[in-house]
């Protein structure tokens, strides 16, 4: 059983100021800094260092080669990425004194799936794969469709949340990988509801996926079919909280592909995440598996 995932590959040019750039004006960055980005790279590499077997599907610009070289130094298939002669995608970041930003992101190569490019990869499934996506990719639903037929599962990660939500077929969803708000969102419901209310909605809407819900400080929570299983956090000194659920997510396939029922992975998953925010960076900070197996057994 392998992981297939169609994800993002982005590049983050982040720039630190003193304060945010007004209209009109122009001003010195005091630092600047390339970083690996994208959901779709760190859940791969989290999937890959915690022993999954994943092919990433996605699509490169000119200036991408060191995130094809992440991924293979993760463990992960990269034969299937594309390279195409346009500039990657890539956010453009502003962090102020204060610690805030403002991101600019530009799709680039990232929304240059093509349905033949897509039908391609699928080619290389079996009945027992997983398809795993993020929305930072075009043809999400044409994905989804196309996973479905071929008789395979599949995992989306509804962030950045869709606006087109209501037109993706997300019946064929088998697991729903959200924080507390995308769950509410998902749900049509407030945000500030009841954990419980929110599962309920969702339970009533897709009454055959898995909903899988990481909620910060409270842990996380999986229901299923009536089955709910909950996992506390670890306590640890946040550092940085970036590839938190992206850590969790890739840990927790991973898991299921070894054939570990959800309550091991919830525990694998969120030992994963706790090492992942104890840390600074987004995919630099992602444990490899025996780094999860030495946490566990010391907590």
């Amino acid at each position: 059983m392998k992981i297939i995932n169609f994800g993002s590959l982005n590049i983050d040019n982040v720039h630190q100021v003193d304060n945010f750039v007004e209209p009109g004006q122009t001003v010195f960055a005091k630092n600047f800094q390339i970083f690996p980005g994208g959901k779709g790279l760190n859940q791969s590499i989290a999937a890959a260092q915690a022993g999954a077997e994943v092919l990433h599907a996605g699509c490169i610009g000119n200036d991408g080669q060191f995130l094809l070289d992440l991924l293979r130094q993760a463990g992960a298939d990269t034969s299937r990425i594309q390279k195409i002669d346009q500039p990657n995608g890539h956010a453009v970041i502003e962090i102020n004194h204060a610690g805030q930003n403002r991101i600019i992101v530009y799709g680039g190569t990232n929304q240059m799936l093509t349905e033949e490019y897509i039908d391609s990869v699928l080619d290389l499934s079996k009945p027992e794969d997983i398809v795993l996506l993020q929305n930072e990719t075009n043809l999400i639903d044409y994905i989804i469709r196309k996973a479905h037929e071929w008789g395979l599962k599949t995992a989306f990660n509804p962030s950045p949340m869709p606006k087109n939500l209501q037109s993706l077929p997300l019946e064929y969803i088998d697991y729903f990988m959200v924080n507390e708000i995308e769950a509410a969102q998902l749900a049509g419901v407030p945000e500030s509801s009841d954990f419980d209310f929110t599962l309920q909605k969702l339970a009533q809407l897709y009454p055959h996926a898995a909903i899988i819900m990481t909620l910060g400080s409270h842990g996380v929570l999986f229901f299923q079919g009536g089955r709910k299983l909950q996992h506390p956090i670890f306590k640890v000194s946040v550092q940085d909280t970036t590839a938190a659920g992206d850590t969790f997510s890739g840990y927790f396939l991973a898991a299921l592909c070894r054939g570990a029922g959800p309550s091991i992975a919830l525990k694998e998953a969120s030992a994963a995440s706790a090492i992942a925010v104890s840390r600074m960076g987004a995919a630099s900070s992602i444990p490899a598996y025996a780094e999860v197996t030495e946490f566990l057994s010391q907590n």
